[in-house]
């Protein structure tokens, strides 16, 4: 699908919306205000540009999806960024103070019976442990009885713990956990892989490393809250159409992340049904 077909599949699940009746979509009509829960993140991911403004990947998405749907409405919507943390984030979408959550949000069966998932994602990551250059960490079973710092709300805590016997300190947010990290309260941490990856890259962290292979991978989601489906719909088709135009890959090369297998596999798989249908 070309990205003119996008924009009008776009329009017409938008413009389904007004018969459905969808209050989240309506009220962002009637306001003029997207609003879009955002969290903390490793740069490049997010950062504060030299404007003193969200910058870095995920604003650059965040940016781009409230362009298209301003563009569809044909109203130009302002966009509103309300801060959340991991413990928050879902309890304010369903409570509507924001329309869409668009963070490193893993997409997974648990948290698809709280809110619903904008289909495909939009990146990927897996577990990992990024601790000092000079703790030695072989393997995972090496963590068995050790002592790991993690957000509270990670997904991988669990598994781990009946996988290989670690033990949790848990943290409200990202920023905690480096924190006690640094003030070596764990071995290290529990997080996303591609996150620290970038976090080792980043000034401060040079004594800092990736010490474990990914496991556990899922997608990033843009999540809506449930009985939303025409404006899921429309975000879905939107981050469908980041994938086939290759948006996401030339954000990664912009920023300097290392290609991300599961994005460059999105973008074939999108890329094929393009042209399928051209």
């Amino acid at each position: 699908m070309s990205s003119a077909r996008y924009a009008l599949c776009l329009g017409a699940l938008l413009l389904s919306a007004g018969a459905s009746a969808e209050p989240l979509l309506e009220r962002a009509v009637a306001r003029g205000v997207l609003n879009v829960c955002s969290g903390d993140e490793f740069p490049p991911f997010k950062f504060i540009g030299a404007d003193n403004r969200p910058a870095g990947l995920i604003p650059d998405l965040i940016g781009d999806l409230h362009q298209q749907l301003s563009a569809t409405l044909g109203q130009g919507l302002k966009l509103q960024l309300v801060q959340v943390n991991p413990v928050n984030r879902i309890l304010f979408l369903q409570q509507g103070r924001c329309d869409l959550l668009v963070t490193s949000m893993l997409d997974t069966p648990a948290r698809r019976r709280q809110v619903d998932f904008a289909s495909p994602g939009f990146y990927s990551s897996a577990a990992t442990v990024f601790a000092p250059k000079a703790t030695p960490l072989a393997d995972w079973q090496a963590l068995r009885g050790k002592t790991l710092c993690a957000p509270a709300t990670s997904v991988w805590v669990r598994p781990l713990e009946a996988r290989y016997g670690v033990h949790f300190i848990a943290f409200n947010g990202s920023a905690e956990v480096r924190k006690a990290v640094a003030d070596q309260r764990c071995l290290g941490a529990l997080g996303d892989d591609v996150l620290y990856q970038a976090l080792a890259a980043s000034p401060g962290w040079q004594d800092y490393e990736v010490k474990l292979p990914g496991q556990d991978p899922a997608p990033w989601g843009i999540a809506v809250r449930q009985g939303q489906p025409a404006l899921l719909k429309a975000v879905s088709a939107i981050v469908e159409g980041w994938h086939a135009e290759g948006l996401i890959v030339s954000l990664e090369q912009r920023y300097g992340l290392a290609p991300n297998p599961w994005v460059a596999a999105q973008h074939q798989r999108a890329r094929q049904q393009v042209a399928a249908h051209d």
